[in-house]
């Protein structure tokens, strides 16, 4: 099935395990194509996510990480081991992004720079962004 987004573009159905499997697959390809374009994104990822991005950030940050984030609150991450995950926020919102993100590189043993978002109420903090996995 394929339909478009709001800019022309064209869209894919396909799952999150099926988006992780892509992702882990060439991560660990052996193929000097699929190995040049994850070599590529992890050395500049700036031109993946863009200045200022968490995907962005994370691949600065997480030695042989691989993160894209994509429309509508998708985001695939992988490893350098090919260990992999894709995410999907329900309703569109790229808010809880950092905090699954990293708890699930948490579940993976991997320490990442993470400040937790805080929850304001009025001028007050009154909690935080908690990712249960």
């Amino acid at each position: 099935l394929t339909s478009t987004d709001g800019c022309g573009a064209p869209l894919f159905l396909i799952s999150l395990i099926g988006i992780a499997r892509i992702v882990h697959a060439a991560t660990v390809s052996k193929d000097p194509v699929h190995q040049s374009v994850i070599a590529a994104a992890r050395a500049v990822p700036e031109m993946v996510g863009g200045f200022g991005r968490h995907n962005t950030e994370m691949m600065q940050q997480v030695p042989g990480l691989f993160m894209k984030d994509g429309a509508e609150a998708v985001n695939v991450t992988s490893l350098s081991d090919g260990r992999a995950f894709a995410i999907k926020i329900s309703d569109g919102s790229q808010r809880a992004f950092r905090t699954i993100v990293h708890a699930c590189l948490a579940e993976f043993g991997i320490d990442s720079p993470f400040t937790p978002e805080k929850v304001m109420g009025g001028p007050r903090v009154i909690g935080t962004i908690r990712a249960t996995i």
